[in-house]
């Protein structure tokens, strides 16, 4: 493996951590506690790469049981990993990771439109380790979207669709 591929690697494994640790912070401060979530109902995927901790349906594509309603994705936008629950956590809920262009600033207010497009209601957003988390919730469903700037003008966006 190159070191541009395990670097690669180790930015999309860092986002998804920073993701689950802002949606850890954010579901504690809107009385959600991320131990209630029902977990007897697990999405699953129709294209199949099984892990150790779940299914993942590969680069490019969206994994099953993405709501139509679900915020778009940026222009450009490259789908890394997408799966039907995160395999480290368990966390139950369509998950993808994409790289794309921009800055951190522009995706936010990108992000926070397409809640309000969508008719997703805007929670909140926290900042952790050079990272930004926004939140936002529809009927019984939480979204959390974690953006990083890996370098000048490139991003790493997780964003997990669960229920609250």
């Amino acid at each position: 493996m190159s070191f541009g591929s395990k670097h690669m690697w180790y930015s999309i494994g860092g986002a998804v951590v920073v993701a689950l640790l802002a949606w850890v912070i954010i579901s504690a401060s809107t009385g959600v506690a991320p131990w209630a979530l029902n977990t007897d109902q697990q999405a699953t995927s129709t294209d199949t790469t099984k892990t150790g901790g779940g299914t993942t349906t590969g680069a490019g594509k969206y994994p099953a049981g993405w709501p139509a309603d679900a915020p778009a994705l940026q222009s450009g936008a490259k789908i890394t990993y997408s799966g039907a629950m995160d395999p480290k956590t368990d966390v139950v809920g369509p998950t993808l990771v994409y790289t794309g262009s921009g800055t951190v600033a522009t995706a936010v207010k990108f992000f926070t439109s397409q809640f309000t497009a969508k008719g997703w209601t805007f929670r909140g957003q926290g900042n952790v380790q050079g990272s930004v988390q926004l939140a936002a919730t529809k009927d019984t469903r939480r979204v959390t979207v974690t953006i990083l700037e890996t370098r000048p003008g490139v991003l790493n966006v997780t964003m997990g669709i669960s229920k609250q």
